[in-house]
């Protein structure tokens, strides 16, 4: 079964949200983590934790559980913002 399109939509446009305030924050992130190698590993971990919550909100708004299909297209979704999270931090 795949993800339904309203819930990759709302998905996806709260990715780009946290993608959007993350690149706003990025110079108070790079001063106050100057020495971490593993910033865009935690910014990527909170964006998608976030983005998880909203993903198995909407399925509970329709008064559904998401399967283990549902989540690994999940997981699909979301690594596809990995690189743009990582370019923030080369």
């Amino acid at each position: 079964m795949a993800i339904p399109a309203d819930v990759e939509e709302y998905v996806e446009k709260h990715i780009k949200l946290m993608i959007s305030q993350t690149e706003t924050y990025l110079p108070f992130i790079k001063v106050a983590f100057p020495y971490s190698n593993n910033v865009a590993d935690g910014v990527y971990s909170l964006i998608i934790g976030s983005a998880l919550s909203v993903f198995v909100n909407q399925f509970a708004m329709k008064m559904k559980y998401p399967t283990a299909e549902d989540f690994t297209d999940f997981g699909k979704i979301a690594i596809k913002y990995r690189d743009q999270v990582d370019k923030f931090f080369t």
